[in-house]
Parts: structure tokens; C-alpha cells; sequence
């Protein structure tokens, strides 16, 4: 099977997942913004935000590196995911009482304090769901993983609308995500006891050793990937209250859309990086520089277009209450061009040994997030917020372009600028379309489609190898079909 088509055929199995899973998010954060409002919104907002640092600490990178090990040797599996997986459940249940005496002493109170709490179980099954992401993305066994995903996606939002119907308070409207990922992870354990070889445990020093030791740059990565991430958030909550997170977490709501729609090509692309870093690099390389070509033309022209229709987007989703969050929304749809660019080349570094480098580079942006944000949140608040987003992002892809210099796959910045000017100007045309039509949203988002596609092959954009590629990819699902 060809890079491309293994690379598509993961990355497609996922989307089918991301697609319903975002749907379902989507309205999930619709209903439930416009049911609770911006300060009990802001509440379970807060919380998500705090698991999401403490989350990484129920891993802290085992189940990548035992990504990295098993897709080079298939015959790992159960010796690398049984032993990670007792490892796993130590480090959750040390990570969630450590999170249940933060919730205790950080001034969270009443129902503030019932919904960290409640957030907090949904931490620990959600730990548990997600090594048996691992361990499918390891096999490039995609399909179970959208099977669990779209599972637990449809059933919080179908816990939340029953909860909403009845009129529960936002206590409980917190206990739809613990309960649904409960349930995932029942589904999870099936797949994996019906699938999977029986888990064998290797508990000798040296074995442990090996997986701490080669884990914790991944582990460590995900920390600081998650300070600056979510920090912005947490500041929020106390230094402008739950209504200022209310408004920045309706707008990150719809940047982790977009995150979780990269986190899943980056899902499918990383056991083939490391695969080919072994067995063929030359390949390795010419499928990094077309993902970076790729997530610049994928990141662009939702930023431009997003921009444009901020206040219309957040309008529709949140409702009047949340309008403000509109100029929010405006500034932080930037990062995702930096995040797409940043995150691919942080999988390439991840994939070719290079995760100490990643987790320097990572730990650099979360210092400067905490101290931009201090500046920045004190004179703008939540616009503040997304200011700093933006340029932690950005100053991340330097530094990730940075460290590749010294190796074979840096960056060939003077073969890459036309195709740079080529997509920039694509993008530019476009927005000026829609500036000069000043259509109505739905209407602009058919025209913008219709008009930047045309526009990336006029351009040279897309060029003939591209081409080439989507044509043949075209003509392996006909043949499919």
C-alpha cells in the first residue's frame, strides 16, 4: 500500500469520526451556551480547562512511544500496551485525586466546586477511553477508534438534550460528559478484548524503565502543550471572572474543532512517519513538505473567511448574549494557521526520535503564554487572551522550524515561497470576493468554497502533481465502489 493511500485511508476513516463528532459538539456547545448562559457556560468552560492540563498526566507519553514502538513491530502489542496500560491506571488515579485537592484549595465553591468534580470523572474514564486510541492508531486500525468516538460524541449530546428537556441545573448538564465516556470506554474494552491480542505484563526495571524514560519527552511535551493551550482559560477565570471565560471559551470552542480535526490527520500520519523513518526517509521528507502545503491550504482560507464572518458565526452558534466574543473569535482563528504548520512539523520531530526537541520547543511557548497572558489579559481581558494564542503559536512554529535545521528534512524555505505566494494569493482574491459581494453567511460560505477552489488552481496552487494525486486518489474510491 502506497504513503499516500495509507495516509488517506486512516486519515478518512477518522474524518468520518471528526465529522459527526464536531457535529454533535457543535450543537452540544449551541444548546448548551444558549441554556446555561455566559456564566454557568463559563463554569464547565473552566473546568474542561483545568482537566485538560491535569489530563496529560494520567499518560504523561506512554501511549505514544508505544505508538512509535509497536507501529515498527506489530508483534509489540500486547507486551507495550499491557504493561503501559497498569502504568496508565496508576498515573490517572494519582492525577485525578491530585486534581480533586486542587478543586478543593482553588477557591471553587458551591456549584463551581460540584462541577470540577463531576469534570473530573469524566478526566479519568477519558484516560482510560483514550489508550484504546493508542493502541488502534498503533495497528492503523482507525475504523475502531471512529466506532468509540462517534459513540460517545452522539451520546453526550443526546444525555445533554434529555438534561436540557428536563430542566436539570448545570451540575448535571457537567455529568453528560462522565457519563457518555463511561460508556465509550465500556465500548472500548470490547473492541479491545474481541480484536486485540490478550495484554501480557513486563513489570522488570529495565522494561519500565525503557517506557518512562522514552514516554516522559512526550509526556512532558503535553504538559506545556497544554499550559498554553489552556491557561488562557484558566487566568481568565481569575483575573476576569466566569463571564470574560464564557466569551474566550465560545470562540476556543470552535478553534478545538478545528484542533481535533488536525489532531486526527496528525493521528494517521505519525505510525506512518515512523515507519518510513526506518524504512524510507526520502519518502518520509516528500510526505512532510506535502503536509505542510496542504495544512497552509486547509488553514488559510478558514481563518480569512472566519474573520470576515466572526460576528455573524457567533451570533448564530451562541446567540446575542455572546456577541462580543465576536472580535475574540476574529483574532484567535489566526492560530490555527501556525497550529496546523506547527503540529505537523512537531509529528515529523515525534516520529523521527526527536520528541526531547518538541518538548523545548513546547515548553518555550508555555512560558511565553503565561507571561503574554499576564500582560495582555490585565489590558484586554478575553481579547487579550486571544491575542497571546496567536503569537504563542506562532512563536512555536519558529522554534519547531528551528529544530530541524540540523537535520535532513529542514525546511527548504527558498523552494517553498512560491508555493507560499501561490496559496497566500489564493486566499487574498478570496476575501476581497467576499468583502466586495458582502454576502449573507450561508450564502458567502458557498461562494468562498466555489471561488477559492477555482482560485487554487488558477494560481498554480494546486499543481500537476496534486493533481495527480487527487485523481488517483478519485479513481481508488471509484474502484472501491
Amino acid at each position: 500500500m502506497s504513503v499516500t493511500t495509507r495516509v488517506v485511508k486512516n486519515s478518512s476513516l477518522l474524518l468520518v469520526s471528526s465529522v459527526i463528532s464536531n457535529l454533535m459538539m457543535f450543537l452540544l456547545t449551541l444548546f448548551t451556551a444558549r441554556y446555561l448562559g455566559t456564566f454557568n457556560f463559563g463554569l464547565i468552560s473552566s473546568a474542561l480547562s483545568v482537566v485538560g492540563i491535569f489530563g496529560v498526566f494520567c499518560d504523561f507519553g506512554l501511549g505514544m512511544y508505544a505508538i512509535q514502538k509497536v507501529s515498527r513491530n506489530h508483534d509489540l502489542t500486547s507486551r507495550y500496551f499491557g504493561t503501559a496500560f497498569v502504568l496508565r491506571l496508576i498515573l490517572t488515579v494519582v492525577t485525578f485525586m491530585a486534581y480533586l485537592i486542587f478543586s478543593s484549595v482553588g477557591g471553587f465553591r458551591d456549584e463551581a466546586f460540584d462541577v470540577m468534580v463531576v469534570i473530573g470523572i469524566y478526566m479519568f474514564f477519558n484516560s482510560l477511553t483514550t489508550f484504546y486510541y493508542s493502541l488502534y492508531q498503533s495497528n492503523e486500525q482507525m475504523h475502531y477508534q471512529t466506532i468509540v468516538n462517534t459513540f460517545y460524541s452522539v451520546g453526550v449530546f443526546v444525555a445533554a438534550m434529555i438534561f436540557i428537556y428536563l430542566g436539570y441545573n448545570v451540575v448535571c448538564i457537567a455529568a453528560v460528559y462522565p457519563i457518555a465516556m463511561f460508556l465509550s470506554f465500556i465500548i472500548g474494552y470490547i473492541i479491545k478484548i474481541r480484536h486485540y491480542p490478550k495484554f501480557s505484563y513486563d513489570f522488570s526495571r529495565p522494561f519500565v524503565k525503557e517506557l518512562i524514560v522514552n514516554g516522559v519527552p512526550f509526556g512532558i511535551t503535553s504538559v506545556f502543550t497544554s499550559i498554553y493551550f489552556w491557561i488562557a482559560s484558566i487566568m481568565l477565570t481569575f483575573m476576569s471572572g466566569s463571564v470574560a471565560v464564557g466569551l474566550f471559551s465560545s470562540s476556543q470552542k470552535l478553534i478545538l474543532v478545528l484542533s481535533s480535526v488536525f489532531m486526527l490527520i496528525s493521528n494517521a500520519v505519525f505510525p506512518v512517519m515512523s515507519q518510513l523513518f526506518v524504512n524510507d526517509r526520502i519518502k518520509l521528507n516528500a510526505l512532510y513538505q506535502k503536509m505542510l502545503k496542504y495544512m497552509l491550504i486547509l488553514a488559510f482560507p478558514i481563518a480569512v473567511g472566519v474573520t470576515i464572518y466572526s460576528k455573524d458565526i457567533i451570533n448564530i452558534i451562541f446567540g446575542a448574549e455572546f456577541l462580543d466574543a465576536g472580535l475574540c473569535l476574529g483574532v484567535l482563528i489566526w492560530a490555527t494557521i501556525f497550529m496546523f504548520l506547527s503540529g505537523t512539523t512537531s509529528t515529523l520531530l515525534n516520529s523521527i526520535n526527536k520528541q526531547f526537541f518538541v518538548t523545548k520547543v513546547t515548553m518555550a511557548g508555555a512560558i511565553f503564554s503565561v507571561v503574554a497572558n499576564i500582560v495582555l489579559i490585565s489590558m484586554f481581558s478575553y481579547v487579550g487572551a486571544s491575542i497571546t494564542s496567536v503569537l504563542t503559536e506562532l512563536v512555536v512554529l519558529i522554534l519547531m522550524f528551528y529544530a530541524l535545521r540540523n537535520t535532513e528534512f529542514k525546511l527548504d524555505v527558498g523552494g517553498k515561497i512560491k508555493p507560499i505566494i501561490q496559496v497566500v494569493m489564493a486566499n487574498i482574491l478570496m476575501g476581497l470576493v467576499l468583502v466586495y459581494l458582502n454576502l449573507p453567511f450561508l450564502e458567502g460560505v458557498v461562494v468562498s468554497v466555489v471561488v477559492y477552489l477555482i482560485l487554487l488552481f488558477v494560481t498554480g496552487a494546486i499543481n500537476k502533481e496534486d493533481r495527480e494525486i487527487i485523481w488517483s486518489l478519485f479513481n481508488q474510491v471509484r474502484n472501491r465502489g
